[in-house]
């Protein structure tokens, strides 16, 4: 079983935008939704609209008709936004409108976009399966899992599939500047020192195609019965410093210029997160496609791209 339409929330973000481009490549009818100020990808249709209830938005899909909704919105992913009031009515309140708006619109099934910071700590280094406990620390994870566990209440209510599927480490074209591998590229194309922590954090790196591609498998399977929760992974551990250490490796840069400890990890920040990508595999049969070289290949072509362009543009 298959679809052929999908409507994407947070469509201009980092998530949204590969996932709008591989569902588009893979011929599906899109309709792309984001915020007001948001420059939202080619798409069927876009929609610019603040989500403040299922109300608001069924009178902005008036006479739509999707298969399949995914919802990518989210807020409280950069350090800098953690307004507690605002994280708790992106995450939550406004997981559980689009949830009632995509049973109105008859959507088959309903794709929830989660974050391994749900999961609370762990207590050693193991990968964490699905059934580990939800009990995150920081405000971001736990009004994610808050979402969650509301999206999929009224999910049921509304007979409405809910398949959530909870991302680990994504990397790749299209990352806001201030993470870690945009981050470490400006600085080494500089010629300037990288302000890094240890780089001893162990995280679990998934290719942005790769993670685009294991959603619209979850869709599939939604589609069939059978649902999550679900982790979107790799399962193979890498330190932020082999990361660092891979870019600039790749950009031929001194690898001194890589300031490790220069910087101390933030206070919520967890040193393994690692997920268990066996559950899907065995649903779904997705495992991912581009290693960490590859993808750290893939991604500096396309910042080199990107600066190339910019300069071009300021001539």
């Amino acid at each position: 079983m298959s679809f052929t339409s999908a409507l994407v929330t947070g469509a201009s973000g980092f998530i949204g935008r590969a996932l709008v481009s591989h569902l588009r490549e893979s011929g599906k009818r899109l309709v792309a939704v984001g915020r007001p100020t948001s420059v939202l990808p080619p798409a069927h249709r876009q929609i610019k609209l603040e989500a403040t209830s299922a109300r608001v938005i069924a009178e902005a899909l008036h006479g739509e008709a999707v298969d399949i909704v995914f919802h990518c919105a989210a807020y409280g992913i950069r350090p800098t936004d953690r307004e507690p009031a605002r994280m708790l009515a992106t995450n939550m309140a406004a997981t559980g409108a689009w949830v009632e708006a995509a049973a109105a619109l008859g959507a088959k099934a309903f794709v929830h976009v989660g974050s391994c910071s749900e999961y609370g700590p762990i207590a050693k280094p193991e990968r964490i399966r699905e059934s580990h406990p939800l009990d995150a620390k920081d405000l971001y994870g736990a009004s994610k899992a808050a979402g969650g566990r509301w999206g999929a209440a009224l999910a049921r209510s509304l007979q409405l599939p809910f398949q959530w599927v909870r991302l680990f480490g994504v990397f790749g074209p299209g990352e806001a500047p201030h993470r870690l591998l945009p981050y470490v590229y400006d600085r080494l194309y500089r010629g300037e020192r990288v302000d890094l922590t240890s780089g001893r954090q162990w995280r679990d790196l998934l290719y942005v195609d790769d993670a685009a591609k294991g959603l619209a498998a979850a869709a599939v399977i939604a589609l069939e019965g059978r649902l999550g929760p679900f982790n979107l992974c790799t399962g193979e551990p890498v330190t932020v410093r082999a990361m660092a250490e891979e870019v600039a490796r790749q950009m031929g840069a001194p690898p001194e210029l890589l300031d490790f400890g220069r910087r101390p990890p933030r206070a919520d920040e967890p040193m393994w997160m690692i997920g268990d990508p066996s559950f899907l595999a065995n649903a779904a049969g997705f495992r991912h496609s581009i290693g960490l070289s590859e993808g750290v290949a893939l991604t500096l072509r396309a910042l080199e791209r990107e600066r190339r362009a910019s300069s071009m543009a300021e001539r």
